[in-house]
């Protein structure tokens, strides 16, 4: 019996010993995280999802954390990374459990296969105006189209009170959180409010005849001096004079230039006698605050235009870097006004929003050069 025992002690001591020894190992090591890296890196398209697979060992009862540039975005154990915007992406991983923790960063380019840009005009009219001579009667408004001042491009004019241009996007631009989309200035320093209208191609035809514009709510939209269905209709003038109009609210006049006649401010319209536009007339957007006789000074009305207007300046929506008032899709209402709940847009239109010819000035005509999905450039906040 004494000889069983003697023999059978030592064994046991041994299995204590080694199973005393697994469990200390496994309280020394924690998770190990493991990432394969693709040859040319993790990238993805935007719009896409990209799975992230990594490899863990000892994962027992372990939980994760993923992090986007520092943000926590998921505590799942399985994670797919879908960019919203272009750019350049850290995501970072946690693994912890009882006997210890692991992390892993990896970066993730986020790019896209569309132009941000402009990629095609599909009307362009321009409202009678001091530049009229200098537009030829044929042309579409190109300089809208891509990337603004490259080459020899230069902005696009839309003239006096109703001037327009209807242009689209090679993709659909989402309604993300803040801002959207932006409409590139002249760039310049004198605001010349445009309104701007958005559409989506809800029917895939890449062309913009999906229902009524909606348009994006500036903070004038609802100033008693704002008129929404306005319209006007301009006559070619006679015997070298000015051009002259009446509109819908049973008002008439003349386009009186700050020097010489208005006769080549029909310049672009050929043998037409006369022509109509229709959209939102908003206040005048200059004073003449001189009180000198025979001297002019004008500036623009102090607190109107902060937000939701093209080529406005220094308010709340203009982005210095970009030289572009950045919009919200979300503020897209319908004609009554009502919200419209737009996950996307695929065209714009912007005209010419303010009827006034200020003295020197002349007629306030909107000038832009341009308009680009946000999602798909980099550009520095003010």
């Amino acid at each position: 019996m004494l000889n069983f025992v003697t023999r059978i002690f030592p064994a046991l001591s041994i299995c204590l010993i080694l199973l005393f020894s697994c469990k200390q190992g496994n309280k020394l090591s924690g998770p190990i995280i493991t990432f394969e890296i693709p040859v040319n890196g993790f990238k993805v398209e935007i719009g896409q999802s990209l799975p992230i697979v990594p490899k863990v060992v000892n994962e027992s009862n372990s939980t994760y954390t993923w992090l986007i540039n520092g943000s926590v975005v998921s505590s799942e154990k399985k994670f797919s990374f879908k960019p919203l915007k272009i750019g350049s992406y850290q995501l970072q991983l946690k693994v912890t459990n009882d006997a210890g923790s692991d992390e892993k960063s990896i970066q993730i380019a986020a790019f896209s296969t569309f132009s941000p840009y402009i990629t095609r005009v599909f009307d362009y009219q321009y409202g009678p105006g001091q530049n009229a001579a200098l537009i030829p009667g044929d042309w579409k408004g190109n300089d809208f189209i891509g990337q603004p001042w490259t080459g020899t491009k230069i902005y696009t004019s839309l003239g006096g009170w109703g001037g327009y241009i209807i242009a689209g996007f090679d993709h659909n631009i989402p309604n993300g959180d803040g801002v959207d989309f932006a409409v590139f200035t002249q760039p310049g320093a004198g605001s010349e409010p445009g309104v701007i209208y958005v559409m989506y191609d809800s029917n895939n035809d890449g062309i913009p005849n999906d229902g009524e514009w909606a348009e994006i709510k500036g903070s004038e939209y609802s100033n008693p001096e704002t008129i929404h269905d306005y319209q006007v209709t301009y006559y070619k003038p006679t015997d070298n004079g000015n051009i002259t109009w009446k509109d819908n609210q049973g008002n008439h006049g003349e386009l009186v230039p700050g020097y010489s006649s208005g006769s080549w401010w029909w310049s672009g319209y050929g043998n037409k006698t006369e022509f109509e536009f229709s959209g939102e007339k908003l206040p005048n957007a200059y004073i003449n605050t001189s009180i000198q006789a025979g001297i002019e000074n004008w500036t623009v009305r102090p607190g109107l235009f902060s937000y939701g207007y093209a080529e406005c300046y220094f308010n709340l929506d203009y982005n210095n870097s970009l030289k572009a008032n950045l919009l919200d899709i979300s503020n897209a209402v319908d004609r009554s006004g009502k919200k419209v709940n737009l996950s996307a847009i695929t065209f714009i239109k912007v005209q010419s929003g303010v009827f006034q010819v200020a003295g020197w000035l002349n007629e306030i005509s909107t000038e832009i050069s341009g308009a680009a999905d946000l999602s798909l450039i980099e550009y520095t906040a003010n």
